[in-house]
């Protein structure tokens, strides 16, 4: 056999090895997402409500991903963001605006809040960076509870029209709209340019302008992709649940949707994903210890435990996973092709002896 066959075996042996993991993985995905897409006919309305919350929550925490997780720039004020898009949404259907009409002006007007956010705070680092973000969700907190003749403040926001649909097609609509999210940022950060240059201004900001990267620019639409996403979530929020009070909004939602992405991994969308259904699924099943400080210390032992041993998150230990398994499958791929396109010397092959060896090279 010629060198050029037995590499080209030896190819297509790795070539089938990398297919295998992939054809499995898929199916593992689509295996997992038909038993969620089957949970609604096994779970009462209590807990899709609570799954339905969770699906809004991780938007939330796909968009600090983008200005987090790829961006490096850290946000505490991501529940402004939400407010805004929400009590848009809110006010304008209350004032008999159609409800898509609403939608789009509620994560428009949230967009154009991240871009007034993004001039000052593209600029800053660190804790600035921290501060100048926790202000801006403290006033829009603020903000909500007093313009009591637009929000009517602390007294909540009642009659908001709603899309009309059930709580079953309300977790469908969520799982779906979640997960394309999931797969659009992980092809983003993982096959296209911008996740590079996201990651170069993540890590280096002088080797990415030396490269010819307008840093400031990519900031600046990281902060406006995000507080989109999150006005987005806002909106479904106030559609969903059809009744708003400024106490839902506060720093302590940014610090939650925060905690959210640090548990499931700054850069990892999949990982954020997770810990936003089970964090917030989580203190609903604890209730069965009572309205006690014991289901909060239960809460915040369990959320310290997953910072401890799992620094990177649930979205490290999905790439650990992952890397180890192809890994493997791609040693056992190696090692087959290699064994396939080497055979063995055969015992019908004739040798010519020493003798005639010489005398051949002699002659």
């Amino acid at each position: 056999m010629s060198d050029r066959k037995r590499s080209g075996g030896m190819l297509a042996g790795v070539s089938g090895g990398v297919a295998v993991p992939m054809a499995t993985a898929a199916i593992v995905a689509v295996v997992i997402v038909a038993l969620l897409a089957a949970a609604p006919l096994m779970l009462d309305d209590y807990w899709i409500n609570i799954l339905v919350l969770g699906f809004i929550s991780s938007i939330v925490v796909l968009s600090l991903n983008v200005l987090t997780g790829y961006t490096g720039l850290l946000s505490f004020g991501q529940a402004g963001f939400v407010g805004a898009g929400a009590y848009t949404y809110g006010v304008l259907s209350v004032w008999g605006v159609h409800p898509l009409l609403a939608a789009i002006a509620g994560v428009a007007l949230a967009l154009v809040l991240g871009l007034l956010l993004g001039l000052p705070a593209a600029r800053l680092k660190g804790h600035y960076l921290a501060i100048g973000t926790l202000g801006f969700g403290v006033l829009m907190a603020q903000s909500l509870n007093n313009m009591v003749d637009v929000t009517r403040g602390p007294m909540g926001l009642l009659g908001i029209r709603s899309f009309g649909w059930s709580h079953q097609v309300w977790y469908w609509a969520g799982l779906a709209i979640s997960l394309a999210l999931v797969a659009l940022l992980h092809w983003i950060e993982k096959r296209t340019f911008l996740g590079v240059i996201l990651k170069s201004v993540k890590y280096d900001e002088i080797s990415a302008m030396s490269s010819g990267i307008a840093v400031f620019a990519v900031k600046l639409g990281a902060f406006c992709a995000s507080a989109a996403l999150a006005g987005f979530a806002g909106v479904l929020f106030a559609s969903y649940v059809r009744f708003l009070t400024p106490d839902l909004f506060t720093s302590a939602d940014s610090f939650r949707y925060l905690m959210m992405t640090v548990v499931g991994g700054a850069a990892s969308a999949g990982g954020g994903w997770i810990a936003a259904l089970v964090l917030t699924a989580l203190p609903e099943a604890l209730r069965g210890f009572g309205e006690t400080n014991l289901r909060l210390l239960i809460y915040g032992a369990t959320v310290l435990c997953v910072l401890w041993f799992l620094p990177q998150g649930v979205g490290g230990v999905l790439e650990t996973c992952s890397a180890r398994w192809r890994r493997s499958r791609g040693g056992a791929a190696v090692s087959t092709a290699a064994a396939n396109a080497v055979p063995a010397p055969s015992a019908s092959t004739k040798h010519p002896a020493p003798d005639q060896q010489r005398s051949e090279t002699l002659s």
